[in-house]
C-alpha cells in the first residue's frame, strides 16, 4: 500500500510536512531539556510523522472498510518485492533514531512491531482508507525496525565519545521486562480487536511475481486511463507466459480490475464497476443508447474496433438487471476472426466491464470440411445428442499456426423417464447438458489448441 500512497498524492506530502512541523518543534525542545541530541530527537519525530502519513493517508475516501487481512504464504517473496522494500525503508529510521536516543533497542523494536500491527488493523477497519491489511507488510515493517535497531546499536558501540560508548548495557533485565510488557500488551490488544472483526485469508499467489518498476509504472498509467486521473492501483501482479504466450499483468483497484498482456501492454479485459440491481420501475435501456455508450468507450480506448453498426446487443446480468452486452465481431469470407470486443453497459449507461482482443485477420487455408460434414462428425461422436449450432472460426494451434475450425455445439437428450443408474461396469449415461466439438476444417480431425485438448465434450 505504500507504493499506491506515494504515487501521485501531493496532499500526502502536505500532510507529512504538517505532521513533521507539529512533531519537530516539541521534539527539539524535549531534546534540549533532557540533554539528548536535538537533531536526533527531531529525526525521530520526523520518522514517526512519515510513517503515520504514508500508512494512514486515505487513498479512496468513498471506499468501505475492507475488514480483511491477507496472509501471504510466500513471506520471502513479499519481503523482496517493491512494496516490501518500501516498508523496510520506512520503518528503518523509525527504529534507528529512537534507539540512538534511548539505547534500548529491544523495547524500541517491540514498540515498532506493535505500531505496525495497529496500523494494519486500522487500515482494515477504517472506512475511507482504501487500503488493505497484509501480514506481508507487517513482516516487512518488523524487519525494517529490526535493521534500524541493529544499526543504531552498532553505531553506539562504535562511537568514541564516552557518553555514547556504553554508559549502560543494551540488554539489561529491565529492557527485557519492558520488551515483554510492550509485546504482550500490544499483541493482546490487537488480537482482541482484530480477531472478532477481521476475516483472515491466506493467499497462495507468489509474491515473487510481483510487478517490477516498469510494470508498476505501466499499471499506474493504465489505471488512470480507465478509472480517472486520481485513481491508483492497490496491487499489481505479474504472471509469466508459457508455451510462447505473453505474460499477464493483473491490476486490482478499490473499484475494479484490469488485465494486460506483457510486454505488449495491450489491455485485454477489465471490471470497471459493480453490477447493481436496477429499480423495478426503471424503464429498459434502448439498444441505441447502449450502442452509443459502448461506442464512445470503444473510440476512446479501442479505436481499432469495427464500426458500431456491426455490433450485436444482448441482455447481460440477471433478470433484475438492465445491463446489456455490446459485441463487436469481424468475419472474413464467413470465418469469425480473432479480433473482438465485448462491452457491458449498465442501466445507468456506465461501462461495467469489457473484454478486448486486437489481432489482425490471419491468412487462413481454405476450409475443406463443409458445415454439414462437421455436424455429422459431431453427432457421430455423441450419439443421441442434438446439434444446435455451428460456427466457422480462426483458432491458433499449439505451435502458433492459425487454422480454420468448425465449432459445433450439441445438446444431450434427456433420458426417457428421467436419469437411470448405470449397469455395473458401464459408464453412467450423460445427463442433459451442452457439449462442444472443435474440428479442423481442413483435415477434419479434432483440433488441438494452445490451451485446448481435443474437444469431444
Amino acid at each position: 500500500m505504500i507504493e499506491a500512497a506515494l504515487s501521485g498524492h501531493l496532499s500526502l506530502l502536505l500532510l507529512f510536512a504538517a505532521l513533521a512541523l507539529l512533531a519537530g518543534g516539541p521534539a527539539w525542545w524535549l531534546g534540549r531539556t533532557h540533554a539528548v541530541p536535538p537533531s536526533a530527537a527531531v529525526a525521530a519525530a520526523t520518522s514517526g510523522a512519515l510513517v503515520l502519513a504514508a500508512t494512514l493517508y486515505p487513498l479512496h475516501p468513498q471506499a468501505p472498510a475492507s475488514r480483511v487481512c491477507t496472509v501471504q504464504r510466500d513471506v520471502l517473496g513479499s519481503l523482496i518485492a517493491p512494496q516490501g522494500l518500501l516498508n523496510i525503508a520506512l520503518f528503518l529510521p523509525l527504529a534507528f533514531f529512537p534507539t540512538l536516543l534511548t539505547r534500548r533497542p529491544l523495547p524500541v523494536f517491540a514498540a515498532c512491531a506493535v505500531l505496525s500491527g495497529a496500523i494494519e488493523v486500522t487500515q482494515a477497519l477504517t472506512p475511507g482508507m482504501g487500503r488493505a491489511c497484509d501480514a506481508g507488510d507487517l513482516a516487512a515493517n518488523a524487519l525494517g525496525a529490526l535493521a534500524g535497531c541493529a544499526a543504531a546499536s552498532a553505531w553506539c558501540r562504535m562511537a568514541t565519545r564516552p557518553a555514547a560508548a556504553g554508559t549502560r548495557p543494551f540488554l539489561g533485565r529491565a529492557d527485557i521486562r519492558l520488551t515483554s510488557l510492550i509485546g504482550a500488551a500490544g499483541a493482546g490488544v490487537l488480537a482482541a480487536v482484530a480477531l472478532p472483526t477481521l476475516l483472515i485469508t491466506v493467499s497462495d499467489v507468489s509474491d515473487g511475481h510481483r510487478a517490477d518498476p516498469a510494470q508498476t509504472k505501466a499499471a499506474a498509467a493504465v489505471t488512470r486511463e480507465f478509472f480517472g486521473a486520481s485513481a491508483s492501483p492497490d496491487n499489481v501482479q505479474y504472471t509469466p507466459g508459457s508455451h510462447g504466450q505473453p505474460g499477464r499483468l493483473e491490476i486490482a483497484t478499490r473499484t475494479g480490475s484490469l488485465v494486460l498482456d506483457w510486454p505488449s501492454r495491450e489491455v485485454r479485459s477489465g471490471r470497471l464497476a459493480a453490477v447493481e440491481p436496477d429499480r423495478p420501475t426503471a424503464p429498459p435501456l434502448a439498444d441505441a443508447a447502449v450502442r452509443e455508450a459502448a461506442s464512445a468507450f470503444a473510440q476512446t480506448h479501442f479505436p481499432w474496433a469495427p464500426p458500431v453498426d456491426t455490433t450485436q446487443v444482448t441482455a447481460a446480468g440477471g433478470p433484475d438487471s438492465r445491463a446489456k452486452l455490446v459485441s463487436w465481431r469481424s468475419r472474413v469470407d464467413g470465418v469469425l476472426m480473432p479480433m473482438r470486443l465485448d462491452v457491458i453497459v449498465g442501466g445507468d449507461r456506465r461501462i461495467l466491464a469489457f473484454s478486448a482482443t486486437d489481432i489482425a485477420a490471419p491468412r487462413l487455408p481454405q476450409p475443406v470440411v463443409t458445415e454439414e460434414e462437421a455436424r455429422l462428425k459431431a453427432a457421430a461422436a455423441h450419439p443421441g445428442a442434438e446439434v444446435t449450432s455451428s460456427e466457422l472460426i480462426a483458432k491458433q494451434d499449439a505451435q502458433g499456426v492459425w487454422r480454420v475450425c468448425w465449432i459445433t455445439s450439441l445438446k444431450n437428450a434427456a433420458p426417457a423417464g428421467g436419469p437411470t443408474a448405470a449397469a455395473p461396469g458401464a459408464s453412467a449415461r450423460p445427463r442433459e447438458g451442452m457439449r462442444v466439438v472443435t474440428l479442423d476444417a481442413v483435415t477434419g480431425l479434432p483440433f488441438k489448441g494452445a490451451d485446448l485438448a481435443p474437444v469431444t465434450g
